[in-house]
């Protein structure tokens, strides 16, 4: 009985100090961003570089461990209302990456705008990438620069390899991802 007590006021002692570091946290970038939205809370651990042109739409929520960084100065990251990004996600935003609403991007998904090509000292390619409103990414789905556009409503299926552009409601999945299957009206709806 004692150690369940413990274990109960531990656990409330956690989740009391990761509300207090959220909180603290989002202060912080919204000092420092280009923007952020109204009920927008970014955990500690998040990593924005460089702050100024990064766009946090309203009610959005960025999980510790999310790193969004650009290897040019003029990068653009714009991510619309309600999106959800969660653990270890990265974002390169060097060739500017819009996200719509609604979107949500499953932990440890990595969004790439720039390519070197065969030389990892070359100047980037500059690839800019929109993820439509109501898009899903999966877990450890990786998108390369040569896929610009994901379209509303498309789910990126666990450990996808994206090489190409979605079209709007597409469900993908594989190495390379190909289209394994179409939403229903219902859910694009919704």
């Amino acid at each position: 009985m004692l150690f369940r007590a413990i274990h109960v006021v531990l656990r409330a002692s956690r989740a009391l100090g990761r509300r207090v570091g959220a909180r603290f946290a989002t202060r912080l970038h919204r000092a420092a961003l280009g923007g952020l939205g109204s009920g927008a809370v970014i955990q500690a651990g998040v990593s924005l570089t460089p702050p100024g042109n990064v766009h946090v739409g309203c009610g959005c929520y960025l999980w510790r461990g999310v790193h969004a960084s650009s290897e040019v100065s003029g990068g653009v990251l714009k991510i619309g209302d309600r999106v959800q990004i969660n653990r270890d996600v990265h974002l390169d935003f060097t060739g500017d990456l819009r996200i719509g609403d609604d979107v949500m991007i499953s932990e440890g998904a990595v969004l790439y705008t720039h390519d070197h090509g065969l030389d990892p000292r070359a100047q980037p390619a500059h690839f800019a990438k929109s993820v439509g409103a109501g898009a899903w990414v999966g877990m450890r789905a990786v998108i390369l620069p040569q896929c610009q556009s994901i379209g509303a409503h498309a789910v990126i299926g666990a450990g996808a390899i994206v090489t190409r552009d979605v079209p709007a409601g597409a469900i993908v999945a594989g190495n390379p991802a190909r289209i394994i299957g179409q939403r229903d009206a219902a859910a694009v709806a919704a």
